[in-house]
């Protein structure tokens, strides 16, 4: 996910625009929802869900990134 259009706790998906606010905290507010709908409708299909947050893809913190990975896919 975008760290900024999907709301990570992150510094970068904490910023709202200074215009229009009111229509932009609707905007995050429907993505960050529908994001959890479709997390919850992939795992009640038997999928597992991992997030990747765009901060999470720097370089340095790739190396846990690529640990984080690693666990995920050998459940």
């Amino acid at each position: 996910h975008g760290c900024f259009w999907h709301r990570h706790a992150c510094r970068g998906g904490q910023s709202t625009p200074a215009s229009r606010v009111e229509y932009w905290e609707t905007k995050f507010a429907r993505n960050v929802s529908r994001d959890r709908r479709h997390a919850r409708e992939l795992r009640s299909a038997g999928w597992s869900v991992m997030v990747i947050w765009e901060c999470q893809t720097r370089v340095r913190k790739l190396a846990a990134l690529e640990r984080r990975l690693i666990r995920f896919l050998a459940q």
